[in-house]
């Protein structure tokens, strides 16, 4: 990315912005899935590599779904809150019929956990994408989807598919689900 060298200061201030946040390899919410239980979901942030958060000893099965980018200059604090905010808004979304919440406790301590069972994947995929789209687009980056005739579709809060579990053809099918 090249920057005009006639460029007055506000455009060196978005063009350097834009390049940070277009080459930041961190900073990201994720949406992990399990190979053996497509009714599991687990939501998380990482200010680091994704690729430390793309397994479990825990559950071999496990793996990264997608992960949305953050812009570059957001704060762990506010990740964190709007990792809370996204992860209550989906409790109180994927309940049973008892109006009880599909969240997953920790075994032994009782605390709430990052993890739902017994969710429709591809359901709660859409909705935590529409919820950070609505409530806190301005701290991540988007993204425009243009066809195969060149019209754009919409835009979409800019995500990292799992490319090795996924074709081009299935992450267009998914992105599309989630245009706005």
């Amino acid at each position: 990315m090249e920057l005009d060298p006639f460029a007055c200061y506000k455009m060196e201030f978005i063009h350097n912005e834009s390049k940070a946040n277009f080459e930041s390899t961190e900073k990201w919410l994720y949406l992990g899935a399990n190979a053996r239980d497509s009714e599991f979901a687990k939501v998380g942030v990482t200010m680091g590599d994704l690729a430390t958060r793309s397994s479990s000893s825990e559950s071999p099965s496990y793996y990264l779904f997608c992960a949305f980018k953050c812009r570059s200059n957001i704060q762990i604090s506010k990740l964190k809150a709007i990792e809370n905010s996204a992860l209550n808004h989906l409790g109180d979304v994927f309940v049973y019929h008892d109006g009880s919440t599909k969240r997953a406790l920790h075994h032994e301590s009782g605390r709430i956990s990052e993890c739902f069972y017994d969710v429709d994947f591809l359901d709660f995929f859409v909705e935590l994408h529409y919820f950070l789209y609505k409530n806190y687009y301005s701290y991540f980056l988007l993204s425009g989807f243009e066809n195969e005739a060149g019209f754009d579709e919409g835009e979409f809060i800019d995500c990292e598919f799992n490319t090795a579990r996924m074709t081009r053809e299935e992450i267009n099918k998914h992105i599309r689900m989630i245009l706005q």
